[in-house]
């Protein structure tokens, strides 16, 4: 039987960009990450029982929610519902706990386009392996921003490896399910205008997230600006954290300007959304 969590549970997931609860649970890692069973999350979304805080953490965790934020708070507040009982939760909890559901200043065409955006995870697996090597990264970046069959001498030359190395990295990339391969030496990806999503860095074994800060920071410290705009202002810094997903989807929204073939303009971009919390004041 549904219950309000179970309900936003699967709500979340499909967002998020897993179709099931086999993909949602392993693409994040299994037990080994998500620390419950697979038998476990499936009682979760049937909603025959509920997981327990720590459990809910890992979950948001592997929904890719930002902390704080409208849709993980959503989440929070159904299972609180479904733990205490909606009366009882009208009744004891309501007067007083504040849980924002709604991002604000969402305009009618940022909902639009977060319906259109496909998102794409990508597995827990999969980001080790792009994150093993500065090279494995680059290559990734320069692979999946092309629409294109690549084959391993025009690769190569694209993303300044050895033809040899690219063709491992090609093959690499077919085996963890990252490129198609269509003939010996020829690669495709296999998503059509879809955003590709890392684990968040909680997900990821230890010093994993660093190391792709390092990867960004090298491969835009290689690049020009080409336009760049600041703002410094006073916030509260739970009020701020209901923008954020507002970030991360104008961010998410730069791929309708995405072009799968080259151009007489086309290059490759680096767009970056952050905050940084300058001091306490």
């Amino acid at each position: 039987m549904a219950t309000i969590f179970s309900e936003a549970l699967v709500s979340l997931r499909k967002a998020a960009g897993f179709p099931t609860a086999y993909r949602f649970y392993h693409d994040n890692g299994g037990k080994p990450v998500l620390t419950f069973s697979y038998r476990n999350y499936l009682l979760f979304e049937q909603g025959k029982t509920l997981p327990s805080p720590e459990m809910l953490r890992r979950i948001s965790l592997a929904l890719r929610l930002i902390p704080k934020s409208p849709p993980a708070g959503k989440l929070a507040l159904s299972w609180l519902k479904t733990t205490s009982g909606e009366e009882a939760y009208g009744f004891v909890f309501e007067p007083f706990i504040s849980v924002r559901t709604d991002t604000p200043g969402l305009s009618p065409a940022h909902k639009a386009m977060g319906k259109l955006i496909k998102k794409h995870p990508i597995t827990v697996e999969q980001a080790v392996f792009i994150l093993s090597t500065y090279d494995n990264y680059r290559a990734f970046i320069v692979f999946v921003n092309d629409m294109g069959v690549w084959a391993c001498d025009t690769f190569a030359r694209t993303a300044g490896l050895k033809k040899d190395e690219a063709s491992n990295i090609l093959a690499a990339f077919a085996g963890a399910g990252l490129a198609k391969r269509l003939r010996r030496d020829s690669y495709k990806f296999p998503g059509d205008n879809i955003t590709l999503e890392f684990p968040r860095a909680e997900m990821l074994p230890p010093g994993l997230n660093d190391r792709m800060r390092g990867y960004q920071a090298r491969l835009i410290a290689s690049g020009a600006l080409t336009w760049r705009r600041m703002s410094v202002l006073r916030a509260d810094s739970a009020d701020l954290a209901a923008y954020y997903p507002l970030m991360s989807l104008t961010v998410s929204a730069a791929s309708a300007y995405v072009t799968g073939e080259k151009t007489k303009d086309s290059a490759l971009f680096g767009i970056e959304s952050r905050v940084v919390k300058l001091f306490d004041f």
